[in-house]
């Protein structure tokens, strides 16, 4: 705090018990636990502001961050205003993440009290919350983007101009503002002008950048892809378009940028762009700061848990498009415990950083080794052809730990115990697979240690079943062996039937009634998904319009896209087909989509989903909070709800489960997003959705999936459940 006019001592200003619960609904802090929040709101100093007093200056050395807890903070830069910060938010962060100067000063509106986090409690707290820093870097780019939106539209005045007031008015005005600003003509992307400070960054003078084009200061940007920025100006469809390059300076270095595009008329067809540029270096540091913190692990730095699923996840996700095995070995070094009680725990992280070393460095570029936690390390093989390598490696692994470790004085020999499991024949979750290496880690220790073992039993009965399984698959569909059955989705706030969810059931002759888990990976791997999954959408379409005609009401019936469905070239035009085929409207079709297809392209998937949503009809993203990948996408797509997954809510009275799950329902609702909760079974668990003004529920407390006849029965009846 710096020059603080009158200010007195601090003291508590609210109740410890008030002020917990004020922590509670900051995002950032809502992944900690009951426990951590109290410490934090005990230990943590407030700070009392009057009006017009200054919390810090630009230039200033921070080592605290603030959260707002009474009043109203003004961000500044430059003597100019960027942001008000309220209370519930935080400010000062960046400081104290890259230990920089103050990039804006601070100062009170209003007589106002702010909670102090230093820069120990923030190590403490934050630096091992994953959850938490990737809620400040998502706080940080919306943050970023709302000042520099504000920025832009202050000037709207400056955007349709006409004849000789463009080059008469616009650089003087512009230059009262701290952004770096040029006009470029949209045909040549030739700059016209620019200010001051544009001049100033690039090195440039106003007659060399006069000689410049937008490509000659951003040569990596594709030349066809600005054009159509322009294009969409031009022909109105588009107010303004964003989006973020690479500068390079006169002298050569380069800095990344955020570009805002505007059109401004000077005739009738005689347009120029006025481009909008901020220098985000500060952000973008902050951000691979946080990444590094959330994903990789602080002592041997390599991936960590976060990280691994993500890598698992997308190592999945491949393989079952290309028709590849994916390895997971599960390492656990023998006897660890025992070195580090002896030896100490410096001794102890000296060694796991060693082994970290000698298993990275005979792994290839395409593989993966992270530290799940403790002595546990987790080696990733992706693109797997065939099972017996994965022996090889294993065994490589352990030549390699079998030198001695020069530690200090010491020299030490540690062995490990390993574990393997294969996708898909040892299980087709991450979950499961990991639990399977595990086992057979076990398995490995039983045996003597300073082993491998296969997850054997697994892969055999899977081996078989997915044997019996396609054999009978392919017949099916002709055999019209499959039918859909129903489950509602109820809206917590009316207790009334909202929707319901068609699921594909397999009612084999040879196999008997076939759950979706066991045959649905089978086709997709076939590729039997692809006319498996129109029949199910045509036949839940047809089954809607059937009910409209009966009077029923017409509810909206969501239905599961797998990956390779949503890939299908034809997937879009398939759809519409299917929707005037049967007369369904549109807006009463939901699509569910899983965080994996999104993590397969993209770019496709929000191109995809938005044609999708421009047909009328509604998006769910099905299984949200598995993964955080998601997170860095919501922005971009146009989703309606967010499904949270029942793994929450089963174990909703677990700290971190009910933290994640009011997260999601928060962050659904910023987005203005519906949330559906999964799984429920219980009136506890329903219960604890209403309170967190999640919007609907679905699960056995409600009703089991059921034949169409028995959900026409429910919802016929009327029935509520309150």
């Amino acid at each position: 705090m710096n020059n603080r006019p009158n200010m007195p001592e601090p003291t508590s200003f609210m109740a410890p018990d008030k002020k917990k619960e004020m922590l509670k609904t900051i995002d950032v802090l809502s992944f900690f636990h009951e426990s951590t929040l109290e410490r934090l709101a005990q230990e943590s100093k407030e700070i009392p502001l009057e009006s017009e007093a200054v919390v810090f200056e630009e230039g200033d050395q921070g080592n605290a961050m603030y959260i707002v807890l009474e009043g109203e903070i003004l961000i500044h830069k430059g003597g100019k205003p960027l942001t008000n910060m309220l209370p519930g938010t935080f400010f000062g962060e960046m400081s104290l993440i890259e230990s920089v100067p103050r990039t804006a000063g601070a100062r009170a509106l209003v007589p106002s009290v702010l909670l102090e986090i230093n820069e120990s409690q923030f190590q403490e707290y934050f630096a091992t919350q994953p959850q938490a820093l990737m809620a400040i870097m998502k706080t940080l780019s919306a943050r970023s983007r709302k000042i520099s939106t504000h920025l832009v539209s202050s000037q709207s005045s400056v955007t349709k101009l006409g004849g000789d007031k463009v080059s008469k008015d616009i650089v003087p005005s512009l230059d009262e503002h701290y952004r770096e600003v040029l006009v470029f003509e949209p045909e040549t992307f030739k700059f016209i002008k620019a200010n001051s400070l544009a001049c100033m960054d690039t090195g440039f003078t106003p007659e060399e950048v006069k000689g410049k084009t937008f490509i000659d200061l951003a040569p990596s940007m594709d030349p066809d892809k600005l054009t159509q920025m322009c294009e969409s100006l031009i022909n109105k469809l588009r107010p303004m378009v964003s989006f973020e390059t690479i500068f390079e300076r006169k002298d050569g270095s380069a800095y990344p940028v955020e570009c805002k595009l505007q059109l401004v008329e000077l005739h009738a067809d005689q347009y120029e762009i006025l481009l909008w540029v901020q220098d985000i270096t500060e952000r973008k540091q902050m951000e691979n700061t946080i990444r590094q913190m959330a994903y990789y692990d602080s002592l041997t730095g390599l991936p960590n848990r976060n990280l691994l699923n993500d890598r698992l996840a997308v190592a999945l996700a491949n393989s079952s498009r290309n028709n590849q095995k994916v390895a997971i070995l599960f390492l656990d070094l023998d006897h660890f415990k025992t070195i580090n009680d002896s030896l100490g725990h410096e001794a102890g992280d000296q060694l796991l950083q060693q082994v970290a070393q000698r298993i990275k460095g005979i792994l290839r570029k395409q593989d993966t080794v992270g530290r799940m936690g403790g002595d546990e390390f987790i080696v990733l093989i992706p693109e797997l052809m065939e099972t017996d390598h994965t022996a090889r490696l294993a065994q490589k692994i352990l030549d390699s730990l079998a030198p001695a470790f020069k530690i200090g004085d010491n020299e030490l020999y540690i062995g490990a115990s390993i574990g393997i499991s294969i996708f898909p024949d040892d299980g087709m979750e991450i979950r499961t697979l990991l639990k399977n290496s595990d086992l057979a880690m076990y398995r490995a220790k039983e045996k003597g240690r300073n082993t491998f073992q296969l997850y054997t039993p697994a892969m055999n009965f899977k081996a078989m079943e997915r044997l019996a399984v396609e054999k009978n698959l392919r017949k099916a569909l002709d055999r019209e062996e499959f039918v859909l059955f129903y489950q509602p989705k109820i809206n917590l706030k009316s207790g009334q039937i909202a929707g319901m969810e068609a699921l594909l059931r397999w009612d084999s002759p040879e196999l008997g009634m076939v759950m979706p888990n066991q045959f649905i990976p089978v086709a997709e791997e076939t590729r039997i998904i692809i006319p498996l999954g129109h029949w199910v959408l045509h036949t839940a379409c047809r089954q809607a319009q059937i009910w409209r005609e009966a009077g029923l009401p017409p509810l909206p019936i969501s239905a599961n896209l797998s990956v390779i469905q949503f890939t299908h070239p034809n997937l879009v035009s398939e759809i519409s087909k299917v929707l005037d085929q049967t007369g369904t409207p549109p807006h009463q079709l939901e699509l569910e989509i899983t965080e994996t297809v999104l993590m397969q392209d993209t770019t496709l998937a929000v191109s995809i989903l938005r044609k999708l949503s421009e047909l009328g009809i509604k998006i769910s993203l099905d299984d949200f909070g598995t993964g955080f990948s998601s997170l860095n996408y919501l922005k971009n797509l146009p989703l309606d709800y967010l499904k949270i997954d029942r793994t929450f809510i089963k174990d909703f009275n677990l700290q971190t489960n009910s933290a994640i799950t009011k997260a999601i329902v928060t962050l659904a609702q910023s987005l203005n997003m519906k949330t559906i909760a999964e799984g429920v079974e219980t009136e506890e668990q329903k219960q604890f959705l209403k309170e967190l003004n999640c919007d609907e529920a679905q699960g056995y407390l409600f009703s089991r999936p059921v034949p169409k006849e028995e959900i026409e029965e429910l919802i016929k009846s009327g029935k509520t459940f309150n």
